[in-house]
């Protein structure tokens, strides 16, 4: 079963509350927050592109990692 995070904001951070309602993540967003981690976990090349991450791992093996919204 999938859990939800539930964050509660006070009442002085209106502001930060109407804009966290108002701006969504894109996969292109989440692709490049993982980005940084992939060199910890792969031994190979990264490299970002306009679909999201192409890794080119050591053993001759190339990925285009791509992050899509599906709900």
């Amino acid at each position: 079963m999938e859990e939800k995070l539930n964050i509660c904001i006070g009442e002085g951070n209106m502001e930060f509350e109407t804009l966290a309602q108002e701006s969504k993540s894109t996969g292109l967003d989440l692709a490049m927050q993982i980005f940084p981690l992939l060199d910890d976990y792969f031994c190979g090349t990264f490299a970002k592109n306009t679909k999201g991450i192409l890794m080119k791992l050591e053993n001759g093996q190339v990925f285009q990692l791509s992050v899509t919204e599906v709900a």
